[in-house]
């Protein structure tokens, strides 16, 4: 294992009990704060005091979140409040912190614009635009005050890389970041002209806004596609629009043009969903069955994100992806997941109270861990614990369809109690499924004994971090290459 894999795992391990969320607003935080130390300790390291970024970025929180809720209670739409204070740290990145009084007012309307674009400007109860880039643009337009993108200096840079890596890492974009960067650099002479090429690439990293931009704009996951066949094309346009001289384009209308492109191509819905009943599958496995209102075309093993209105939350928050345990043959869509007996999170807790009748909101249909289109390639799905989810899917399609498949399950977990799905199991055997239960870890023997053919099959894996891991070492030690193995990890997952 080469250094660079050693150091993507132990990323993974630290990022697993974060959500993506969670890890955009510590990010947030982290570089407000390493602004606010730096100008305080070193007065002229930044273009403003501590003090007035300190208060600007108190106020804009407060505004974002008070606007927030006022909407929220006002439309009756399920709200994420981190969202709120990812947009406030967002803005206040962007925009000057305020040293005046008109300059207040502006970054109080930067922020109520933002927060009500979530709200009014939605089309199937979706955001169309990113909130902070246009909440920035619409103050520059009514004010001409626009956003001087202050944090674009090398003493934020470090702070900005290390964390946009993890944040990149977490939410599976390094591809969408990397085509956004070489295109940009394409262009990078127009702005440092006569500069060497490496000298150029350190002034734009460490003098310009592009790193933030990517790491943290580029990628806000409502705003932007959520598959490759449509993000390459998203990251080359906005990069285009965003370096290309002749334009004259801000960062912000070159993201908004990209938010347009995005919605076209994917113009997934926000869906209300109402919560119809719980069931218990297996030992602390429970399966959450809800009614869409509307029509919800899905693939069998995608996710969807889920947020639950509570205003309350631990340091999880209120929102999750979750892939769906139901057919797209079925009337209700259904998630499971695990609960443990003792100490849960406030996202489990509330769906344990739920009545039948009950609201949620679901959105972004999304994922590419469903099966190929050659009915004829041989597969094996591993599944560890709870990451048996997208299979029940998957195979529950299947076996609806009386689609013949020649798949071979491998499904552990810790005790024999803890098997769900059971009767999927037995009747999908009908189309050629082959399902081995066991309590034994994944090794290269187990894999030898269960799946012989191992060698003529497409794997797909799916459970916690460590059981993807040690499963893709052990089938990398058979010999199997990158291309035969598909994972499905969700770091945070409930």
């Amino acid at each position: 294992m080469n250094v660079l894999q050693r150091l993507g795992d132990r990323a993974d391990s630290l990022l697993d009990p974060i959500t993506s969320y969670r890890l955009v607003l510590y990010f947030l935080y982290v570089i407000a704060g390493w602004a606010i130390i730096f100008a305080a300790l070193n007065p002229k390291s930044l273009p403003f005091s501590w003090w007035q970024i300190l208060v600007s970025g108190l106020l804009l929180m407060t505004v974002c979140r008070s606007a927030g809720y006022f909407l929220s209670r006002s439309l009756d739409i399920p709200r994420n409040f981190e969202s709120d204070y990812i947009t406030a740290l967002i803005l206040l990145l962007m925009l000057s912190p305020a040293t005046s009084q008109n300059g207040y007012l502006i970054i109080c309307l930067a922020g109520s614009f933002a927060i009500a674009s979530k709200y009014i400007l939605v089309v199937y109860r979706r955001h169309i635009f990113n909130p902070a880039a246009l909440g920035a643009f619409l103050t520059g337009a009514v004010f001409h005050q626009y956003a001087s993108w202050w944090i674009g200096t090398s003493v934020l840079a470090p702070v900005i890389l290390v964390g946009g890596i993890l944040l990149a890492r977490k939410i599976k974009r390094f591809l969408m970041i990397i085509v956004f960067a070489l295109v940009f650099g394409f262009f990078l002479h127009q702005h440092f002209d006569g500069a060497p090429p490496l000298h150029t690439v350190w002034l734009a990293a460490t003098g310009t806004p592009v790193m933030f931009f990517a790491f943290v704009m580029l990628t806000e996951p409502l705003s932007s596609p959520s598959n490759r066949k449509h993000y390459i094309p998203y990251a080359i346009l906005v990069a285009l629009l965003y370096s290309f001289n002749k334009l004259h384009l801000s960062p912000e209308e070159a993201l908004l043009i990209g938010n347009i492109f995005s919605f076209i191509v994917m113009p997934y819905k926000r869906i209300k969903m109402n919560f119809v009943g719980s069931h218990k599958e297996a030992e602390g496995i429970y399966s959450f069955a809800f009614h869409p209102k509307g029509k919800l075309n899905f693939l069998a093993g995608q996710y969807m994100e889920w947020t639950i209105p509570f205003s309350k939350s631990d340091s999880r928050g209120n929102r999750r992806y979750l892939t769906l345990s139901s057919s797209p043959t079925e009337d209700i869509i259904t998630f499971t997941i695990k609960i443990p007996p003792e100490k849960t999170s406030s996202f489990k807790s509330y769906l344990i109270k739920m009545s039948p009748g009950d609201e949620v909101l679901a959105t972004q249909v999304a994922g590419s861990f469903t099966p190929p289109l050659d009915t004829h390639q041989k597969l094996a799905f591993l599944a560890g614990g709870v990451g048996v989810t997208p299979f029940r899917s998957i195979i529950k399609y299947l076996d609806d369809k009386n689609k013949s498949s020649d798949i071979k399950l491998l499904y552990t977990a810790n005790d024999p109690k803890e098997f769900a799905f059971k009767e999927v199991w037995t009747h999908a055997a009908n189309v050629g499924v082959h399902t081995s239960l066991t309590t034994s870890k994944i090794s290269e023997a187990l894999i030898k004994q269960r799946v012989p053919d191992y060698k003529e099959r497409l794997f797909y894996i799916s459970g916690p971090y460590g059981f993807v891991k040690a499963a893709r070492e052990s089938l990398f030690a058979l010999g199997l290459s990158r291309r035969q193995i598909i994972t499905d990890y969700f770091p945070g997952y409930g």
